[in-house]
């Protein structure tokens, strides 16, 4: 058996994918018998061969499942579940947008009423 091309794998439906996902758990469960059982080493080098073709598997799984979300929550962008929100760093997810910044208290907007900015004209 040799690995999986991951431009087969996105070209299959979903339903082929867990099919063939559950095939290949079921060999690799076949083999650590047979690891333990018997010290052979073609054996023991699939092992390694079928771990990679089930992550890729659940690799298109995956990403499947994420864009089929993404188009459901398109519309609506203040339902959106965290894991599809873009992942940036804690600190500018913590950060004020900018019209959160702009914004001013009421003691702030006071003392620029009572107190205007004051305009110099220089004659010459």
């Amino acid at each position: 058996m040799s690995h999986l091309r991951m431009k087969e794998l996105v070209d299959k439906d979903k339903k082929g994918l867990k099919k063939q996902l559950t095939e290949y758990k079921k060999e690799l469960s076949q083999l650590r018998v047979a690891q333990v059982m018997s010290n052979t080493a073609s054996k023991v080098g699939k092992i390694g061969m079928m771990r990679k073709n089930i992550a890729r598997i659940l690799t298109v799984l995956n990403t499947k499942e994420r864009e089929n979300l993404r188009k459901l929550y398109a519309e609506e962008k203040k339902t959106m579940p965290k894991s599809l929100r873009p992942k940036l760093t804690h600190k500018r997810r913590l950060a004020l947008k900018t019209n959160e910044k702009r914004r001013k208290t009421r003691k702030q907007l006071r003392a620029a009423a009572k107190f205007p900015k004051r305009v110099f004209a220089v004659k010459l």
